[in-house]
This record gives C-alpha cells, sequence and structure tokens, in this order.
C-alpha cells in the first residue's frame, strides 16, 4: 500500500527545510518530483510575504504579500490567481508526470482557493506518494485516511525524522 508522508509543526520548526532535504535524497536516486513550493519572501530579516513555485516547470508567482489587495490571512493579502495559474497546476502536473508529490505547504493562504484542497485530495489519492506539510490546524482534514502517516517535526526531533523518512521512502 502507498503512503502519504504529512509533515506538521509549529511554525520555524523546519518543515520545508525537511521536506527540501527528502526532494533532494529522491532527485540524487533518480526520481522525478513535482508538486509546490511556498517560500518566505523577505526584506532583510522581515518576511513580507510568500511565493510559490511550480516544482517541475520553476514557473513561480506572489502567493501572498503583507498589506497586498485580496483575501486576507493575517496582514497578507492573497493572491487568488496565483494560486489558480502556478498552485493548483503544478499539483496536477506532479499527479500526472512525476513520481513523488511534493506540497509545501497546505495552509490558510492555500485553501482560500477551494480548488486548491480538491487538488490535495486527488494527489493524496493517486497512486503516487505524497510529501506534504500540512498547517497544525489542518490536519483533521486528513488524519483519518488509512494511507496518511503524520510526522510532527521540532529543533529537537528533524533529523530523526528526516532518517525515518529517508528509511520509509527507500534508500540511505
Amino acid at each position: 500500500m502507498k503512503l502519504n508522508i504529512i509533515i506538521t509543526g509549529k511554525p520555524g520548526t523546519g518543515k520545508t527545510t525537511l521536506i527540501k532535504r527528502i526532494k533532494n535524497h529522491l532527485e540524487e536516486k533518480g526520481a522525478r518530483i513535482g508538486g509546490i513550493f511556498t517560500p518566505e519572501i523577505r526584506e532583510g530579516k522581515k518576511r513580507t510575504g510568500f511565493e510559490i513555485i511550480d516544482i517541475m516547470t520553476g514557473e513561480r508567482g506572489i502567493l501572498a504579500k503583507r498589506g497586498a489587495p485580496g483575501p486576507r490571512v493575517g496582514s497578507y493579502g492573497v493572491n487568488l490567481e496565483t494560486i489558480k495559474k502556478v498552485g493548483t497546476p503544478g499539483i496536477e502536473r506532479a499527479i500526472r508526470s512525476a513520481d513523488y508529490i511534493i506540497i509545501d505547504e497546505v495552509a490558510p493562504m492555500e485553501l482560500k482557493d477551494p480548488q486548491f484542497m480538491i487538488k490535495v485530495e486527488e494527489a493524496l489519492s493517486s497512486d503516487k506518494t505524497v510529501i506534504a506539510a500540512f498547517h497544525r490546524r489542518l490536519i483533521q482534514n486528513i488524519k483519518d485516511r488509512g494511507d496518511v502517516q503524520i510526522f510532527e517535526i521540532n529543533p529537537k526531533n528533524r533529523e530523526i525524522i528526516y532518517k525515518k523518512l529517508k528509511s520509509i521512502i527507500g534508500g540511505e
């Protein structure tokens, strides 16, 4: 049976870093990786927004920016067009063409577009292994699936979880 790997934890605990390490490990083994990353946009030491990047094509756009128009998540305005043009197609492309699907991350910003969670569910139900970061409050949406294993990361256990995930997906 295929396993979907879900990583959760408080902000700043290393979810994205862990997923990038797993992505690099899989690519070193020759796997084709698809999906999305949502890195922070920083000006100096201050976070001012988030990008969304399609892993397979490199296409990118502004997901959210502090003070921007659009649906609000805290002080950020979410760009729904970017989710529709980069995020959702990135997941669709990965379902069709990748060996592994990475989704970083499933959080309130991305969910401002209802189609986004539909694509996440499609990825989880596909025959591909999904490695995804989920916002802590959204875990209840998927925790009862029989094909999901959830890992809660913190600064003390992230190396242990990395090694465990490498053994689950194969290879040391």
